[in-house]
């Protein structure tokens, strides 16, 4: 059944979301009328699905679309108003939930859906389904999105023929199921060396237009860096991967020991936490050092030593040693 496409609406759905926001996450006005009135012109205003009006969808897909995914910064505030929408709408709920998993499934995948969050990471799944309950959906695990997406006979052709970038995105989000998506233990370098001309793995780009859009708002990398580490990772996490990409772009995604030794190495840059997280080292910047794959494997093989001590990072390569501050958000003015 074809259904009002919000993309048709979008000023008017904006001053209605707007409207939200001023008035601190309470409604003010009568939902149903303002929606009434934004779509009256339209001719699939009047049609219904289980109950639930064609206005009211194209709404809820136009907050998610607004919303994105947990690492942008209007997620949390746009999240509140769609679980005020679900819960002023019962029927709304119900009929989402009929299909919870497979549309979580497609987000993953990034297909077009009627609903969709970004979601290119572990830790966004896992603030999504936490979403998902105070929205007053049926709870959703992992597992059963993973499923649901694995029931696709075309998403198992493609891991059949070695998809790379399917098997980096699956890995990214379900890092407990790698084995399943990656039997043969394929690199990550190698599967996006084999990915070819695409300009890299899903998550990375992600975060790459989450960063572009912070530098076009103008706003200061390291008070996004601040907020990122305030964020409270579920147990079974350890790494915030998108906190690791914002560390590498403070320091132009450049090794931070080859510009102490003048030297220039391409390719990818990692993060070393200087405490291991295997030794209850912490997740934040200032335990990061971003370094090259060659100074990664030299400090793993115990060729170059790094410690710190009084926001100091010690880097010692044989008989040379360098001193640098940690890696600290910088003083906003």
């Amino acid at each position: 059944m074809r259904t009002i496409r919000w993309k048709d609406h979008e000023l008017c759905f904006e001053s209605i979301l707007q409207g939200m926001i001023a008035s601190d996450s309470t409604i003010p006005f009568d939902f149903s009328s303002a929606l009434k009135k934004c779509t009256k012109h339209d001719p699939l205003a009047d049609q219904e699905i289980l109950g639930v009006s064609s206005a009211s969808i194209a709404f809820l897909e136009f907050l998610f679309h607004k919303a994105e995914g947990p690492y942008s910064s209007d997620f949390e505030q746009i999240a509140a108003i769609i679980c005020i929408f679900f819960h002023k709408n019962p029927h709304l709920q119900n009929l989402i939930d009929l299909n919870s998993a497979d549309a979580l499934a497609n987000m993953v995948l990034n297909k077009r859906g009627r609903l969709k969050f970004l979601i290119s990471d572990q830790l966004e799944l896992q603030i999504i389904l936490k979403w998902w309950k105070k929205f007053g959906l049926a709870a959703v695990s992992p597992e059963l999105v993973f499923d649901a997406i694995m029931s696709k006979p075309t998403i198992r052709d493609r891991l059949d023929a070695g998809d790379p970038l399917l098997m980096i995105r699956l890995s990214d989000v379900f890092p407990e199921h790698t084995d399943a998506v990656n039997p043969d233990k394929i690199s990550r370098e190698l599967l996006i060396e084999m990915a070819g001309a695409i300009r890299g793995p899903p998550s990375e780009r992600r975060y790459h237009q989450l960063y572009q859009k912070y530098v076009k708002e103008d706003k200061n990398i390291w008070s996004v860096i601040e907020a990122e580490q305030k964020r409270i990772l579920p147990m079974q996490m350890k790494r915030n991967k998108f906190l690791a990409y914002l560390v590498k772009k403070v320091h132009g995604s450049k090794c931070q020991i080859c510009a102490l030794t003048g030297e220039e190495r391409e390719g990818p840059v990692e993060v070393h936490h200087i405490i291991p997280l295997s030794m209850n080292g912490k997740d934040l910047a200032d335990n990061m050092l971003v370094t090259c794959l060659f100074h990664h494997k030299a400090i793993h093989s115990g060729r170059i030593l790094v410690s710190c001590e009084n926001e100091l990072i010690t880097i010692i390569d044989s008989d040379k040693k360098w001193t640098i501050p940690v890696n600290r958000p910088k003083k906003i003015e």
